[in-house]
């Protein structure tokens, strides 16, 4: 049997140099360090992250995630849509976008229950400010009882129907300002809940 093709010289030389390139920038790859900035502590769900809750540390460029957020000034001020372990690297799908870092001052996190109407057909999205409106429930001996307003809302994440398991239900988070708690909590109870947001 003859052989078909016989590499020459030129070709042998090129091969190996092929075969050398891509074996060094495999150990490359396990061997390049970067410093990134993560999480120094645990951090729960719809913190806002300081300065202070972050650390150095070093990874191999093969272990880094991609959309990773790598330094401070990309961290600083968004809010974590989960709880994060400490030391765990931080993507864009861990964090909100960027906001003003006054609307979350003196807020506190609610979920209110959501329906598809509510959430404006899956275009609600964490970020968008809305006014929430509670109309309180009637009964027959009482007048129409007028409904409570809460202007500025900031929605801080959306679980829609297709991210809910079977068993839960869709729900809005929301920063609501924390001097209005009490009277949310009172108001809350059997009211139905209505959601608008300027286009």
């Amino acid at each position: 049997m003859q052989l078909l093709f016989k590499p020459s010289l030129s070709q042998w030389i090129t091969m190996l140099a092929l075969f050398v390139g891509i074996l060094g920038a495999t150990y490359l790859e396990t061997q390049t360090k970067i410093e990134i900035q993560v999480p120094n502590r645990d951090l729960p769900a719809y913190y806002q992250i300081k300065p202070g809750d972050l650390s150095s540390k070093t990874y191999a460029q093969k272990d880094i995630p991609s959309q990773i957020l790598k330094n401070s000034q990309e961290l600083v001020n968004r809010y974590t849509l989960t709880k994060i372990p400490k030391q765990k690297p931080l993507t864009e799908k861990l964090v909100s976008s960027k906001i003003d870092p006054n609307r979350l001052v003196d807020t506190v996190v609610v979920g209110i229950p959501a329906t598809p109407a509510m959430i404006l057909g899956g275009n609600l999205q964490a970020g968008d400010t809305v006014e929430m409106t509670l109309v309180p429930t009637t009964t027959k001996a009482k007048s129409l009882p007028s409904p409570v307003v809460f202007p500025n809302i900031l929605v801080l994440d959306v679980n829609s129907v297709s991210q809910a398991s079977a068993s839960s239900t869709s729900v809005v988070v929301v920063a609501l300002p924390l001097k209005r708690q009490q009277e949310f909590a009172s108001k809350s109870l059997g009211a139905t809940f209505l959601l608008t947001r300027k286009l």
